[in-house]
């Protein structure tokens, strides 16, 4: 530099620099759609009875309101039974009781063709027992609104 003069050196460089490797990363997967159980009851007897008690009355009038709050819907009624008795009379018993639990439906306003009713008799037990049991949780009707 000459005398008394100033040489403005300075210098400003910005710059960027974008890399990528490989393909790009895919979008996790969605959640998968939350389930919700279908509206269900219970209603239980007696041994060796299909006639329906104050609470099983009771419990058949929320599930007679719930179908109706869910618009086209369908019920499934099943009945159980325990092991006490022979299989056939106790497949026999199972569908009285769903059958009580029907009638009991229709009477409270659902549509009887909306109902399918299903005899399990001593199949699917709620408490497993052995033959020849008397195991009250196992006479019972589930009924299933979807």
């Amino acid at each position: 530099t000459a005398n008394g003069s100033y040489n403005d050196n300075n210098f400003s460089v910005m710059a960027s620099l974008h890399v990528r490797f490989g393909a790009p990363a895919e979008a996790p997967p969605p959640p998968p759609p939350t389930t919700v159980a279908p509206p269900s009851f219970m209603v239980f007897f007696d041994w060796d009875r299909s006639n329906l008690s104050q609470q099983a009355l009771a419990t058949i009038q929320h599930a007679a309101n719930a179908f109706k709050a869910k618009g086209n819907a369908r019920i499934t009624a099943t009945g159980h039974t325990d092991t006490s008795g022979p299989e056939a009379y106790n497949m026999a018993l199972s569908l009285r009781r769903a059958n009580a639990v029907k009638d009991a439906l229709v009477r409270d306003g659902v549509p009887a063709q909306a109902i399918t009713v299903i005899g399990m008799g001593e199949k699917g037990l709620l408490v497993p027992t052995g033959d020849g049991v008397r195991e009250p949780q196992n006479r019972r009707v589930e009924i299933v609104i979807q």
